[in-house]
This record gives C-alpha cells, sequence and structure tokens, in this order.
C-alpha cells in the first residue's frame, strides 16, 4: 500500500510538472479546419483491439477536411491494423517498453511541427500520452473532457452522455473537426488486400481442397490477453463438441496466439476441430473476414468481428461488456457474474452460440460469403 501511495504521489508531481510546461496559450481556440493544411497526430499506442475500435473515428477526422493530413503513433503491436488505410498519412510506431524509444520518438514528433494532437485514452488518463502530447509541441491539444487530464488540453470536448462503448466515447473527439458523432459512419474497419483475403479463403478451403466449405464457418479464439479473460480447455472442448453435434457440417478452425499452440493442438483434437497456425495480426483478421461465425474470449479478435461485421460470441468479465462488446454486428457478449471469464459455464457460452447459428441459418440457406 505504501509503495502505490508513493507511486500516486510521484505520478501526480510528474503530471503537474507536464502541466505547467504545456501552458494553455491556445486554449478555447477553435482552428478554421478549412483555412489551410494541418498536420494532425493521433495517439494510439496501447493494444490491437483499441486500433481496430478506433478506425472508425480515425476515418471521420482524416476525411472531415481536405487539409487534414492525419499522423497515428501507433504501438509497435497495433501498428500493423492501419497498413492499408489510405486515410492514414504515415504511421509511426512507438515501443512504450523500451526506454530507449522516448527521446527519440520525442525528436522525431517535434521535428514533424504537428499543428493538433488528439488523445486517445477515453477511459482513463495516460501519463505516457501527456509526454507524447507535451513531446510533439502542437498548439492545439484536443482530448475528451472529464477524464482527469482536462489541464493538458486546449481544445476539450464534452463527453458523450449516453455512450458505453469504446467507439461511443471515442467519437466524441469529431466534435473537435465540426462533425455530429451522431451522422458519421463510426464503425470500425479494416482493409484487406486481395492477397490476405486470399489467403482467408485458402486456410478455410484447406491446403489441398479448392472448393468452398460445405457448411457454417466456425471460428474459435482460444487465447486471451489478460489472465482474468482466460478460459478453461475443457470448456472450449465442450462447446465444440456442442455445435458439433447440432451442425454436423460446420466447418471448424482454431486459433490461438504463438505461445498457446500446444494447449491449443490438444483442445482441437478433443473437440473435433482443425488447428491454423495463423502468421501474425492481420493473418489472423483475414481468417476472421472469410468465417461465418466467431467464438472469443474478448480480445483483439473479437474487434476485429465488429471490423468485418462478423457475428460473435464474446466471453466478457461482468461489468466489461458495456464498453468493449461486439460493436453494431450480430454479436452477443457473454458476461460472467464476476471479475473472471472462467466462471462463465460451457452450458451458458454453448447456448449463445447455438442461438448465433440459428440466426445464420434463418437469414439465408447456405452461408454467406463475403
Amino acid at each position: 500500500m505504501q509503495l502505490k501511495g508513493l507511486e500516486r504521489f510521484a505520478k501526480g508531481i510528474t503530471t503537474a510538472a507536464i502541466a505547467k510546461l504545456m501552458g494553455q496559450s491556445a486554449r478555447g481556440e477553435r482552428p478554421d479546419w478549412r483555412e489551410r493544411p494541418y498536420r494532425v497526430l493521433f495517439l494510439r499506442h496501447d493494444r490491437i483491439g483499441d486500433m481496430i475500435l478506433s478506425t472508425g473515428v480515425l476515418r471521420a477526422i482524416a476525411e472531415a477536411q481536405p487539409t487534414i493530413q492525419l499522423d497515428v503513433l501507433a504501438s509497435t503491436t497495433n501498428a500493423p491494423v492501419l497498413r492499408n488505410e489510405s486515410y492514414v498519412h504515415e504511421v509511426i510506431a512507438f515501443d512504450r517498453y523500451g526506454p530507449l524509444s522516448y527521446p527519440r520518438t520525442f525528436r522525431e514528433l517535434r521535428r514533424r511541427h504537428y499543428d493538433a494532437v488528439i488523445d486517445c485514452m477515453v477511459t482513463a488518463p495516460s501519463l505516457t500520452t501527456l509526454l507524447l502530447m507535451l513531446a510533439s509541441g502542437a498548439r492545439y491539444r484536443i482530448g475528451v473532457a472529464e477524464r482527469g487530464n482536462d489541464f493538458a488540453y486546449t481544445l476539450p470536448v464534452p463527453p458523450r452522455e449516453t455512450a458505453e462503448h469504446l467507439v461511443d466515447k471515442l467519437g466524441a473527439i469529431v466534435t473537435a473537426f465540426g462533425l455530429q458523432p451522431s451522422s458519421v459512419d463510426l464503425r470500425p474497419r479494416v482493409r484487406l488486400t486481395m492477397a490476405e483475403r486470399e489467403r482467408g479463403e485458402r486456410v478455410w478451403r484447406g491446403e489441398t481442397d479448392h472448393g468452398p466449405t460445405p457448411g457454417p464457418r466456425l471460428l474459435v479464439n482460444i487465447s486471451a490477453g489478460r489472465a482474468h479473460h482466460a478460459w478453461p480447455d475443457d470448456r472450449f472442448v465442450t462447446v465444440i463438441r456442442a455445435v458439433r453435434g447440432r451442425v454436423p457440417n460446420a466447418e471448424i478452425v482454431l486459433v490461438s496466439s504463438p505461445s498457446e499452440r500446444g494447449r491449443a493442438g490438444r483442445i482441437a483434437a478433443e473437440g473435433g476441430a482443425r488447428l491454423v497456425a495463423d502468421d501474425g495480426i492481420r493473418d489472423a483478421m483475414a481468417i476472421v473476414a472469410a468465417a461465418d461465425i466467431v467464438f472469443t474470449p474478448d480480445t483483439s479478435i473479437s474487434h476485429a468481428c465488429s471490423a468485418f461485421d462478423k457475428p460473435a460470441v464474446v466471453l466478457h468479465p461482468r461489468g466489461n461488456a458495456a464498453t468493449w462488446g461486439p460493436y453494431a454486428t450480430d454479436g452477443r457478449a457473454v458476461e460472467s457474474q464476476t471479475g473472471e471469464v472462467a466462471d462463465i459455464t460451457a452450458e451458458e457460452a454453448s447456448r449463445a452460440l447455438l442461438s448465433r447459428f440459428a440466426s445464420l441459418s434463418a437469414r439465408s440457406t447456405a452461408p454467406h460469403r463475403r
């Protein structure tokens, strides 16, 4: 407890110093985005899923005015999400866990002379984000108010009172660019190349079978980025068997993180699924794009489902789904009664997943291929 107190004290001192350095010379000043070219930097240096969910907001900002040139400061992990997004001028990869990357990135941001910088952290303030905003030297600092960093912004935008999902919370930022969130398409989208889509199709067809799969395609992801989002192996096996019993012609593919391939192989063998080793996040997204239904704990795969409008059943800890659940899709969030996903039973998950199969069957007698 003493260490926690010291940490909060040190953070408070650092934050106060940053606030003083930032100054407020442009406080309340709203730029006319039409009058000249503006270089805008969006800070999104965290997880893959956060970047996927931000793509609709990024697109809206970049397309608000032809004078806006939008760059994104990404993490080394989530930068590949934006590889083919034409509305992004440049992606700067930043390793927040590498101490040597800080001075190098700070110098690079200052060299680029950004006019405006955007704080993406709408659920909790970030000291790293404050440092990056300061380093950018941008005259206009934009962020959603009432999140703990108001002192840092020259242009704070009011939060959306009814917003629950991260996409809608983040959508408040577009008001700084003269847009109304309710009239803008904020849905996340990721552009895949033709080669990536073909790779996704090959995964589902298998290496020797060049014809279409006969039944609906179920993608099962067993990996979760956080310990309290993990789900026991035997329950994945139970759910896969339940689908196999109800939909015997289903093509079931299982994916995992590289570190869990051994575990994934055992689950696939016991459940009757086919294990596929994807080659990174873009390959995984291509497999999602070619699926019909996805079953996963809350992780980047679930947010890829929102980007490709895929029905998904996503396992969440209590209180998590409203902010991080499927967005604008025919998806279903299954919440635990506790803070642990492991407290969701196989029966609860199976019911939710089989109901998605029933909805899919009701919409069409043959799976829709995108």
